[in-house]
């Protein structure tokens, strides 16, 4: 992501051109969510009393920048009531941070943790991922094995572990070696080839440590054997030998897949226990002997879906298993978090004429204060397009506006002419309006 740099400097009236340097009297940080204040200014290498001026600030907003942490920096300066400057910097933290681990280094990242806290004021356990961010980590590593007798060069890297989920790591500067091919021996449920496909996305080319290896394994091979109802499988005996085709090592693969599991009870639990018969019934569980988890992740999507129509618009699902080993039967519990009903407030219908705005308000079934259906909107301009309700109309869209703390959704309908628009359907009649209600 582009860094952009802001810069807002207030000179002192009567100054002239030529400013001068005076003492800081006082340093603020805004706009930080994780990153504490006085770290940020003693990253700065500011201290108050030492005499700044415009070129001083621009130093310290740089070396700032050069940490990799703020996706923004700028700062601005006023006369303090002590004949000296007030300086506040104005940031926006770097996004997302990633958890930091160490391989193939002589210490543990316990220990490289500790080092960095005590000499980065910026470090909190986490790190951005920008090359900045890396770098400057792996310099401050590099500092401890120098202090510990052992130099040692490193880099670091942001590393995928599964879906959705990375990790910083830090490594010889030599590098660690490629992931060019898997194999393995031992299954029977699940074919090779389609281990292999579901593997290769994400595995080849990744830096190969056991742990991350079978992380990956984990994190991308259970979904495929959960469908088939094998929730114990294990991973184990890797063994890496050098690629004889590209730069990098092959991994072989034990695999021991385990029994298959039925499934048993499915039960509602939560804030929404007392409802465990609607909520079942929009999940539409298909009739299964061996549990299949990709028909049940799909359930709590339809599950979710359902509750945001009813006017849940924060709606979460999540899942939890009871693994009955004896009886190889799991137990299936859904939690559904659904938050607070949203209620339709007021629509606005812009780009039409009077006559149309009111054919189409005339057909907007939600009414004020009844539960907010969140798809109505994409649904309701579908249907105006597909219906052919106007001549030559060109783009649409809706905007709702979504109040956090009233959980009122207001609505504008955004029309827009089109005079090469070509009508596919055919005209209403003068005074017909199409049927028109939320999707069942």
């Amino acid at each position: 992501m582009a860094v952009r740099v802001l810069l807002c400097c207030l000179l002192f009236a009567g100054w002239g051109e030529a400013q001068q340097q005076f003492p800081i009297d006082s340093i603020q940080v805004e706009g930080t969510r994780f990153l504490t204040p006085a770290g940020v200014i003693a990253a700065s290498g500011l201290q108050l009393g030492q005499k700044g001026d415009t070129p001083t600030f621009d130093a310290a907003r740089d070396r700032l920048l050069a940490t990799g942490y703020f996706e923004t920096l700028g700062y601005r300066f006023k006369a303090s009531d002590k004949n000296g400057y007030d300086l506040t910097f104005d940031a926006r933290e770097m996004q997302p941070l990633y958890n930091l681990r160490a391989e193939s280094l002589p210490a543990t990242a316990a220990e490289i943790a500790a080092w960095l806290k005590a000499k980065d004021p910026l470090f909190s356990g986490r790190i951005p991922g920008t090359q900045q961010a890396l770098d400057h980590t792996a310099r401050l590593i590099e500092a401890y094995f120098v202090s510990k007798n052992t130099p040692q060069q490193v880099t670091g890297k942001v590393v995928l572990l599964g879906p959705q989920k990375y990790e910083a790591q830090f490594f010889p500067a030599a590098g660690l070696p490629n992931v060019a091919l898997v194999s393995f021996e031992g299954n029977k449920a699940v074919r090779s080839t389609e281990l292999q496909n579901a593997i290769a996305s994400v595995a080849f080319g990744q830096p190969y440590t056991e742990m991350n290896f079978r992380l990956l394994l984990e994190s991308q091979l259970g979904p495929v054997y959960e469908k088939s109802g094998y929730l114990k499988v294990k991973f184990s005996n890797f063994r890496t030998s050098p690629s004889s085709t590209v730069k990098g090592v092959d991994v072989k693969v034990t695999v021991d897949e385990g029994e298959q599991y039925k499934l048993g009870d499915v039960t509602v639990i939560g804030a929404m226990a007392d409802q465990s018969k609607h909520i079942l019934r929009v999940a539409k569980i298909p009739p299964m002997a061996i549990v299949n988890f990709d028909e049940i992740r799909s359930a709590i999507v339809r599950i979710k879906e359902a509750l945001r129509h009813e006017g849940y618009l924060d709606i979460e699902c999540s899942m939890d298993r009871e693994i009955l080993d004896d009886k190889k039967v799991v137990n299936l519990l859904l939690i559904p978090q659904p938050g607070p009903i949203y209620t339709f407030g007021t629509l606005t219908v812009k780009g039409l004429g009077l006559d149309s705005v009111a054919a189409v308000e005339k057909a907007w079934v939600i009414k004020k204060g009844e539960p907010y259906p969140g798809d109505y909107p994409t649904y309701f301009l579908r249907r105006v397009k597909e219906d052919g309700w106007f001549d030559n109309l060109g783009d649409t869209r809706a905007e709702p506006d979504i109040n956090p703390e009233t959980h009122v959704v207001n609505v504008t309908l955004y029309f827009r002419y089109d005079p090469d628009a070509v009508r596919k359907k055919k005209p209403l009649q003068p005074g017909e309006l199409p049927q028109q209600g939320p999707p069942q």
